[in-house]
């Protein structure tokens, strides 16, 4: 199936749609859309541009276009290939000036060639760091030559989880929600299915909606404090499953609305569960909270 913009049509034709350059362009974007949605399906989707004028939709669209070409027909390196391939030595060679000179150069380069890689729970030792990109990052593939504008990010943690960091932002995410008395059914440091110590399993709505009675019998929670004594964790590596648990003290004032203050202090934990990379909380134990 072959097809065309309006112009091309109307080139061909010798003829316009319209004698209104504004109806032209408006002709030649929904030609441009039929093309986008005939290539790409249900991955193309826009609105409809009727409070964008035609000049910029048109620029818009023929953009997309000329960036999926590019990026449908790229050929493929290796990251050490798009590098240059620069020398580097074995990381049992190095000492550890060595080491951070050496990641310093490696980032600069990468940034020149539209490369970025993040680490989001460090610090971790250099030598960590380096071992993993010349002995994996390297090895990648990317596009041999960068599609204009883009940038090939690679996150450090997907290759390698950190799941006490992971555990511990879960934490500090409840408590949040817990001090504020506000969780929604898109707080996602809760699992979809919970299950109590009864074996009573609930949904997040159901949890959430427990929490919410407690929650409305106070005005507000206040002089909230909490320490994180303790992490632990067990990973299933055949099922990439895990459970783990976060635990410490906690202390909170509960005020009323006759004015009265029940202050709510000892120990906690919270049950988390590992699925599809994610630890959400599927139990707790809080002071104050029954279930």
């Amino acid at each position: 199936m072959i097809y065309c913009t309006a112009k091309q049509y109307m080139m061909e034709q010798d003829e316009n749609f319209s004698d209104d350059l504004q109806e032209n362009l408006r002709i030649e974007n929904e030609f441009l859309k039929i093309k986008l949605k005939a290539q790409y399906g249900d991955a193309f989707h826009m609105e409809n541009g009727a409070d964008m004028p035609p000049e910029i939709e048109n620029q818009f669209l023929k953009s997309m276009m000329a960036f999926e070409d590019e990026y449908a027909n790229a050929e493929y390196t290796t990251v050490y290939e798009r590098l240059g391939q620069p020398g580097y030595k074995p990381v049992s060679e190095m000492n550890n000036e060595e080491l951070t000179a050496a990641i310093k150069s490696f980032t600069k380069l990468m940034v020149n060639n539209d490369i970025g890689l993040d680490i989001c729970d460090g610090p971790y030792p250099d030598e960590l760091i380096y071992r993993f990109i010349t002995e994996e990052l390297f090895a990648i593939k990317v596009e041999k030559k960068p599609v204009a504008g883009m940038v090939s990010h690679f996150i450090y943690e997907e290759f390698h989880p950190n799941h006490k960091a992971d555990i511990t932002k879960r934490t500090h995410t409840f408590f949040k929600n817990w001090f504020n008395r506000h969780f929604t059914e898109y707080c996602t440091e809760l699992s979809w299915h919970c299950i109590t110590a009864d074996g009573l399993q609930m949904t997040r709505e159901d949890i959430i909606s427990r929490m919410n009675v407690f929650f409305e019998a106070f005005l507000q929670f206040k002089d909230d404090g909490y320490n994180i004594d303790n992490i632990s964790y067990e990973l299933q590596e055949e099922t990439q499953r895990g459970m783990g648990f976060a635990e410490g003290v906690l202390k909170y004032d509960a005020v009323m609305e006759n004015g009265e203050i029940i202050e709510y202090n000892g120990p906690y934990k919270l049950y988390l569960q590992l699925e599809d990379n994610w630890w959400s909380i599927f139990y707790f134990v809080m002071p104050g909270f029954k279930w």
